[in-house]
């Protein structure tokens, strides 16, 4: 097969893209166009497509796509350079293919993605691609490596089914909430979900920049237009205090933004909310991906639903001009003292 083709954004055909995630083998909310046009507008990709394979493979036809392998690319300009980088609220991408990938054809991209960008701030890779990735990634030794975890519950049983996998404390807390008396409802409406986070989780995180919440509305819009998530939140007496955002495509459910004030943590809104929407999803979906932060007490609670941890690669590389290599090592470097002394 041939090297892959770096295209930007303007040069590829969003039909026979959005085609090829659908029927990949592992789609992804992620990798849509629509999607990666709201949360890094100038996305690049690397991309195998039915022309290039032509000479290899005379028999191929246009059945679903004229794209066969894609690798989409979140980028910015920095210093003066195109950098890859993961935007918030897109836990990972990777290649996406109506088959397998092999070794070959992931060799081939992570090649070119070496050859095309200097600088690499973070990459993650889906899932489905870590053992093949384990065992390729120590040829190229321009990449640094970092394993990273998220948590999958199995949606293809009962409700029962999943309850009884729930850890003591769970369904022990679970209880707790259904005394509460939650008043649970759908909404269209991201605002009360950012102010509960602006008044209860924000001062936690070091910055929270207004750009993040911006993006987050024009997600929450943008994921309610496309019919591919939603928002819920609870109440008591009419007061909103807990809410979830859910995204939802291709059979999986991803858990991409929670917030909850005191009385709602108090009384295990967020556990009602999720045992609630398993309720009504069991059957439906196949996974629900908690999307792990790599917060130890956080990752224990989506366990405690019977999830299973489950690691993907995450990628970096800098080979940037000595000076602004050496500009950007200091930065990290400052910005790791001022987190271990927080």
């Amino acid at each position: 097969m041939s090297p892959p083709t770096l295209l930007q954004r303007h040069q590829i055909d969003d039909e026979a893209w959005n085609a090829l995630i659908e029927h990949s083998v592992h789609p992804v909310i992620y990798a849509y166009t629509w999607y990666l046009d709201c949360v890094s507008p100038d996305w690049q990709a690397l991309i195998v497509d039915n022309a290039q394979d032509a000479e290899i493979n005379p028999a191929s036809q246009r059945n679903i796509s004229t794209y066969l392998i894609v690798m989409p690319l979140p980028v910015r300009k920095k210093w003066g350079t195109t950098i890859v980088h993961q935007p918030l609220f897109c836990q990972y991408l990777g290649l996406f293919s109506q088959k397998e990938i092999s070794e070959e054809i992931l060799t081939l991209f992570l090649e070119s993605l070496n050859r095309c960008f200097a600088y690499v701030s973070v990459y993650d890779f889906h899932p489905r691609h870590t053992s093949l990735l384990q065992k390729l990634l120590p040829i190229f030794p321009d990449f640094e490596v970092r394993k990273k975890a998220t948590h999958w519950l199995n949606l293809e049983k009962s409700h029962a089914e999943l309850t009884s996998c729930y850890s003591h404390d769970r369904q022990k807390n679970l209880k707790k909430s259904k005394k509460c008396n939650w008043q649970c409802s759908k909404s269209k409406e991201v605002e009360p979900l950012i102010a509960l986070f602006r008044e209860n989780h924000a001062f936690k995180i070091q910055n929270v920049k207004e750009s993040a919440y911006v993006l987050l509305h024009s997600l929450a819009n943008t994921v309610l237009k496309q019919k591919a998530g939603s928002l819920q939140y609870a109440s008591l007496r009419g007061e909103i205090h807990a809410g979830v955002m859910i995204l939802e495509k291709n059979g999986t459910g991803i858990y991409i933004f929670n917030a909850a004030d005191e009385i709602g943590r108090k009384g295990n809104a967020r556990t009602f909310l999720l045992d609630r929407y398993f309720q009504r999803n069991t059957g439906q979906l196949e996974t629900f991906d908690f999307e792990s932060p790599e917060v130890e007490s956080i990752a224990r609670f989506y366990q405690s639903f019977g999830a299973e941890c489950k690691s993907f690669i995450s990628i970096k590389k800098n080979k940037l001009p000595f000076p602004l290599r050496q500009l950007q090592e200091f930065r990290q470097w400052v910005l790791s003292r001022l987190r271990t002394s927080t």
